[in-house]
């Protein structure tokens, strides 16, 4: 695959994926980050923002929430630049978070608040135009809940993947997730939903093999939702780069593979 050259193309501005589901637990920041070094591997500069209030994304990269002076928190509340909080490790920049972005919704929903956040799920947009230029794919870690975080976080974005395992609550999870992108489609944000992620899939469990058979036949009718042909596995490798913070796409393989059907419909 040709490597991506941003001197051929100095005005292009990034792709904004969001890792979106209504169902926690379904794999989100793995494939955020597996994707984010897989992407780097291939030569393109690529960034994540996190917008999950856990912040696990710098513990995947092996950074300590708890030693942030400034995250994406203080970015959006507009007392600071997404500069101020930028860091980098295994390639790709990071736009951290820890748990001061539970604050998020009371602090700009609040009604003495309204003439500081006019548009408060606007704010990650305004956010991310600071840094777009910069970056072939910046990919963004999203919240479980239906709140004003994944709201900035979809409207922020240009394209959607939903990872889901082949279970009953997750597969719902993707119901509730399409159900509220096309809320906002239907609301004018130009969105595009590139497809769905079969993760942590046991291929000795019954269960997955036919729930995943069964996900494929439901959405085989919908043209405009994919379900990837890439399934990534359970595996111990995943958990333990996580716990050690020490992504290596290398010992992830079917991410990669992943990454490259994205680009090949993306």
């Amino acid at each position: 695959m040709a490597r991506h050259s941003k001197t051929t193309n100095i005005a292009k501005l990034a792709r904004i994926i969001a890792v979106a589901s209504q169902k926690g637990g379904v794999g989100k920041t793995a494939t955020v980050t597996n994707m984010a070094v897989g992407l780097v591997s291939l030569g393109y500069k690529t960034a994540i923002i996190d917008m999950d209030a856990q912040g696990h994304i710098a513990f995947s990269f092996g950074i300590k929430k708890h030693n942030l002076r400034k995250t994406i928190y203080d970015v959006l509340l507009g007392e600071a630049k997404m500069r101020d909080i930028k860091q980098s490790a295994f390639g790709v920049d990071l736009y951290l978070s820890n748990n001061s972005l539970s604050s998020f919704s009371s602090s700009v929903l609040a009604p003495a608040n309204n003439k500081q956040f006019p548009a408060p799920k606007y704010l990650l947009k305004n956010a991310v135009g600071q840094i777009k230029a910069q970056y072939d794919y910046i990919l963004i870690d999203t919240s479980p809940s239906n709140d004003i975080l994944t709201l900035n976080s979809l409207l922020a974005s240009t394209d959607i993947i939903i990872p889901a395992l082949p279970e009953g609550l997750s597969v719902d999870g993707i119901y509730d997730t399409l159900s509220l992108i096309k809320n906002i489609q239907q609301q004018g944000a130009k969105i595009n939903i590139l497809g769905i992620l079969p993760t942590m899939v046991q291929d000795h469990t019954n269960l997955h093999n036919v729930m995943l058979q069964d996900l494929r036949k439901r959405f085989a009718e919908t043209p405009d939702i994919k379900v990837f042909d890439t399934v990534i596995k359970r595996a111990i490798r995943h958990g333990l780069a996580q716990t050690q913070g020490e992504p290596d796409i290398s010992k992830a393989p079917e991410y990669l593979s992943f990454v490259k059907e994205v680009l090949s419909i993306a």
